[in-house]
């Protein structure tokens, strides 16, 4: 067996993280973050090799899930597989101009979730 699909949750919203974290750590690698900052820390001390990051866009005061996902890109020298998970009613068209991977809208079903980073993962788990 490989090694498994790393998994970076960026949310803002304590009990979505929770549950998102809860939902994926049975068959993936799951790291979170509460917002971008964090996150760009998390990916740091991962060497930006998160195979997918599941990104709510609107993370409070700071900085923004576009925003972390541009700053990944940078740092990273390439873009991540981005999911964006969020609520916000634009969702799917900034998703579209970040190049987002794929777009849930919460509340969001969580077997579509794990399908969906079973999908894009480079690793098969």
């Amino acid at each position: 067996m490989g090694a498994m699909t790393r998994v970076l949750v960026v949310e803002d919203d304590p009990d979505t993280l929770a549950a998102v974290a809860a939902t994926l750590r049975d068959e993936f690698a799951v790291w979170v973050a509460r917002d971008g900052e964090q996150a760009l820390q998390v990916a740091d001390e991962l060497g930006f090799n998160a195979d997918v990051v599941v990104l709510d866009l609107d993370l409070g005061p700071g900085m923004r899930g576009d925003q972390f996902a541009a700053e990944y890109a940078r740092r990273a020298g390439r873009s991540a597989r981005v999911i964006v998970l969020s609520g916000v009613p634009r969702a799917h068209e900034v998703a579209r101009s970040m190049h987002a991977a794929a777009t849930l809208s919460k509340p969001y079903d969580a077997d579509e979730l794990v399908r969906t980073i079973r999908i894009l993962s480079p690793r098969r788990n």
